[in-house]
């Protein structure tokens, strides 16, 4: 998606041109968004918008009147990091979460690489790493490709069941796994999706690259963050 600047420099070029003049022109708030209501003068619709892609949301275009916008209707919503950042894990504290994080990280690396090295499991389980991610998003994909066995793009009821055995045989501290999986649902509708257990983990993302690094020193496998840390 191009920033609000860019689009908003093409529309007025274009509406230069003859036989253009009812092009839609954009309008811009700071730092490459969109306002939230953006308007086509000629038309009298109004209607409202992503603020980071400019992407019409679907049902709210008004004729002669503003509509009522979300100021901070997103595509892609904060970071999921920030969802989990003020939510408490019930009866595990901050130190105890982050051991708790990190050893459930720790065994399901441990889990994918045995996967991967072991020919008697179908090896098309296990898709071609993604180079862009790190070695915590290439686990926590693979993971969540193993429990969503109807590919539906999340974790149903069902399919959460042999996460929970995984967190009750592997992780510690115990009582942190009690609540996790509530934890990890932030949008409480019965399932998890691959964003939600990327959050909940604590593996995200941009900063997320740094954030899992400084906790968790498997080593990197692209060659420009080899990481010198093993443990």
């Amino acid at each position: 998606a191009s920033s609000c600047d860019q689009e908003l420099q093409s529309a007025l070029e274009e509406a230069k041109q003859p036989q253009k003049d009812n092009v839609f022109i954009p309008e811009c708030a700071q730092g490459g968004l969109y306002k939230p209501v953006q308007c086509h003068p000629s038309t009298g619709y109004c209607w409202c918008v992503l603020v980071d892609t400019g992407r019409p949301i679907p049902g709210t275009s008004t004729r002669y009147e503003q509509p009522k916008c979300d100021n901070g209707a997103r595509a892609h919503p904060t970071k999921t990091k920030d969802l989990y950042k003020g939510r408490q894990l019930q009866g595990c504290p901050g130190a105890k979460k982050n051991e708790f994080l990190t050893s459930v990280l720790d065994a399901l690396s441990t889990d994918m690489v045995h996967a991967v090295s072991d020919p008697s499991l179908s090896s098309s389980r296990v898709s071609e790493p993604d180079p862009n991610h790190t070695l915590e998003e290439r686990v926590v994909h693979w993971y969540f490709k193993q429990l969503d066995k109807n590919s539906s793009g999340d974790i149903g009821k069902k399919e959460i069941k042999p996460f929970k055995r995984f967190l009750r045989k592997k992780s510690k501290p115990k009582k942190c796994v009690k609540k996790f999986v509530e934890y990890c649902d932030v949008n409480n509708d019965k399932s998890l999706s691959v964003q939600e257990l990327m959050g909940c983990l604590g593996v995200t993302k941009e900063e997320g690259k740094a954030e899992t690094k400084k906790r968790h020193t498997a080593p990197k496998t692209n060659t420009e963050s080899t990481s010198s840390s093993r443990q």
